[in-house]
């Protein structure tokens, strides 16, 4: 009979990774991150801390930051290694001194965060100077989904907001961090692979043993066609 623990690893990991898109989330930001074996690293909303574990392999610490306490127990009991540390706090003011991490990452969170703004604020004041930011959001538009879609989208996972590229990059160089436009990626970016994940996480448990095929629909139609705004996208820049 498995124990508990072994099913609550399965389930978290499961919710990890059976995505449409985490697994290139993941990707792209730990390759503008450019992490290495001395860096101080700080998630900001690191949940149950799958990824926060996976990012910990390539530093020399990380801390993730979650406002949810039942999060960060799972964190504790599935992820509580060597070089990671957790601690509850709200994104909009981080218990850390000013300049504490080499670098700042943040997985589709800030969408949530009461004070958006405030949030990017606290990343950047406590990222060293010339330390690296990389963070994806979610941005449903007028442009990439229907209002009834993302009134549904909003109410189900609990967005303050959404954010255009352009929005996202005047809040970065008011904060501080100098945007680098040209590395910025775009997901579910195409009109078949916005329809595909509108379909599926509308009902992710009836459509998982279709997974595998909204998945490919998904990595296909953005790999052919670049033909909107992303309904997320990832970006990154520096503390000047």
């Amino acid at each position: 009979m498995p124990s508990p623990m072994y099913l609550t690893r399965i389930d978290r990991i499961c919710r990890s990774v059976l995505t449409l898109n985490r697994d290139r989330e993941f990707a792209t930001l730990k390759s503008m991150l450019a992490l290495k074996k001395t860096d101080m690293v700080l998630d900001a909303g690191s949940g149950d801390g799958y990824w926060t574990a996976s990012f910990a392999k390539d530093c020399a610490r990380i801390v993730g930051i979650d406002p949810g306490w039942q999060a960060l127990q799972h964190a504790k009991m599935l992820y509580d290694y060597p070089n990671i540390g957790y601690v509850q706090s709200f994104g909009e003011s981080l218990p850390f001194p000013d300049k504490s991490f080499d670098k700042v990452v943040s997985i589709s969170c800030l969408e949530h965060f009461n004070d958006p703004f405030q949030g990017l604020r606290e990343m950047a004041r406590v990222l060293k100077p010339g330390g690296r930011l990389a963070i994806s959001v979610d941005s449903l538009l007028p442009e990439n989904s229907s209002l009834a879609f993302r009134e549904w989208h909003k109410k189900r996972h609990f967005v303050t907001k959404y954010f255009s590229q352009d929005e996202m990059q005047g809040m970065l160089e008011q904060v501080g961090i100098k945007y680098e436009k040209p590395s910025t990626v775009h997901l579910i970016r195409s009109s078949a692979a916005i329809r595909s994940r509108e379909i599926f996480i509308r009902r992710p448990r009836l459509l998982l043993p279709l997974f595998p095929i909204f998945y490919s629909i998904v990595r296909v139609a953005d790999w052919m066609s670049h033909d909107t705004h992303g309904q997320m996208f990832v970006v990154t820049g520096t503390r000047q």
